[in-house]
């Protein structure tokens, strides 16, 4: 069944985390005007999904799975974007990785903030000289799209990774998490001293997103569904 105006994709972003969204929204959005993205706020959804797993790959499935199990009634044809991303640092042995968000101990089990996290890095790594570390970012996809044949559904991961090191103090306003703290090595600045456009070029996050757009893309190509409106007339 093709995709027309009336049928549209939505593809919705399995994510609380309104930072996450300012960043993947516009990646998304340049895909085809027949692709509806929205965030669970804009549905009224208030959900939560506890990262239980000990993968980066491994949370973001998860939490694409259950967005994607909770609207599939909803949306016929949808796709559940989600990602986990850590930091890896090397003098740290990898830390904190998958346990990026919640890194800095907390009294009461109270989720670390932003701050939490960055003030308790910058004091495992006092008096380190060995600074290097990457950022990784692993997408997954949960979906159900048309085709002439019928519906299909499928899964998808993929990852994105950028190199650099971690400064001695925050550097820049911008961005979020550990942004002030992680110098890329490409650009010679912080992911902080970056605007949204100029991240957006080049993070661990946009390299996942647009790999994740080309496996899409490819499979949209391969299932014969178009890109454009087919009711749409120059």
């Amino acid at each position: 069944m093709p995709a027309t105006a009336e049928n549209r994709i939505t593809i919705v972003l399995a994510t609380a985390n309104r930072d996450k969204v300012k960043e993947l929204r516009p990646l998304l959005e340049t895909i085809s005007p027949l692709f509806n993205v929205v965030t669970l706020q804009e549905l009224g959804m208030e959900v939560e999904i506890e990262e239980t797993e000990e993968t980066l790959e491994g949370n973001a499935l998860l939490k694409a799975r259950a967005i994607f199990a909770l609207l599939s009634e909803r949306f016929p044809y949808m796709i559940a974007l989600a990602d986990d991303t850590g930091l890896e640092v090397d003098a740290l042995n990898g830390a904190p990785g998958v346990y990026s968000a919640r890194f800095a101990p907390i009294a009461d089990g109270q989720a670390p903030t932003y701050k939490d996290n960055v003030h308790h890095l910058l004091h495992c790594m006092t008096g380190m000289t060995n600074r290097d570390a990457r950022f990784r970012t692993v997408v997954a996809l949960k979906g159900a799209l048309p085709s002439p044949e019928g519906g299909f559904s499928f899964e998808h991961t993929a990852e994105g990774v950028v190199q650099g090191a971690i400064t001695r103090q925050e550097q820049g306003d911008e961005g979020f998490g550990y942004d002030p703290l992680f110098l890329v090595h490409a650009t010679g600045k912080t992911y902080a001293e970056m605007n949204t456009a100029e991240k957006n070029r080049l993070s661990h996050r946009s390299l996942a997103v647009q790999k994740a757009i080309l496996y899409l893309e490819g499979i949209l190509h391969e299932k014969s569904i178009p890109l454009t409106d087919t009711n749409t007339h120059p």
